[in-house]
């Protein structure tokens, strides 16, 4: 269950996102990540992935289809929306929900560092991983404190291209990530034999 505490708060304000671990013994969600994978692996074994955006990279954008809405119902139900409010300072009532989600196929090749989207509105996203993510398989690269100002690309880059608060983030199957979207970020290349999957629900205000 999402336990409100003043720390998760405090982390999430101070680097722009938070990795829990909530789930990552519980059978019914593991449960729920099996039977998405079953399903998306028929999906991709029995379509031309080269029509998903992305693929040129190495890194798809994928849809969850009906499995979006029951991994957010999974979360309502251990105290999510009262969790969110705490934790961004507003009601999840004020924001439309979308769906959605990132492949990572072998030999990919790094993203360039971005944002996901303009500034403003303000967007939450909540990554969910499908499979154990580690530096070998094409982490999420993320660029500490980035979400605090906002910066012209050019800038950025002249800004933190010797920086070293940068951080690839590891995550167990079924552990959590949630992040402003103002936080700039890049997938990196995946070195292993095997697809990477992470899910995405985004709360756009």
């Amino acid at each position: 269950m999402f336990d409100l505490n003043k720390k998760d708060i405090t982390l999430f304000e101070k680097y722009g996102y938070i990795k829990l671990s909530l789930f990552k013994n519980n059978n019914k969600f593991h449960e729920l990540i099996k039977s998405f994978k079953k399903d998306f692996s028929e999906l991709v074994n029995n379509k031309n992935i080269s029509a998903f955006g992305g693929y040129r990279a190495g890194n798809l954008n994928i849809n969850p289809g009906k499995y979006g809405p029951m991994f957010l119902d999974f979360f309502n139900n251990e105290n999510f929306a009262k969790y969110f409010e705490y934790l961004v300072g507003n009601n999840i009532s004020n924001y439309k929900i979308f769906y959605g989600g990132n492949l990572n196929l072998p030999n990919s090749k790094n993203q360039l560092f971005h944002t996901d989207g303009n500034w403003d509105p303000r967007m939450i996203v909540l990554n969910i991983a499908m499979t154990k993510i580690d530096l070998n398989n094409g982490p999420l690269e993320v660029i500490n404190f980035s979400h605090k100002q906002f910066l012209p690309y050019w800038f950025f880059i002249i800004k933190n291209l010797f920086k070293k608060n940068r951080r690839k983030i590891e995550l167990e199957v079924g552990e959590i990530l949630i992040r402003e979207h103002r936080l700039w970020h890049r997938g990196t290349s995946n070195k292993s034999k095997f697809n990477r999957e992470m899910l995405g629900i985004m709360f756009l205000k």
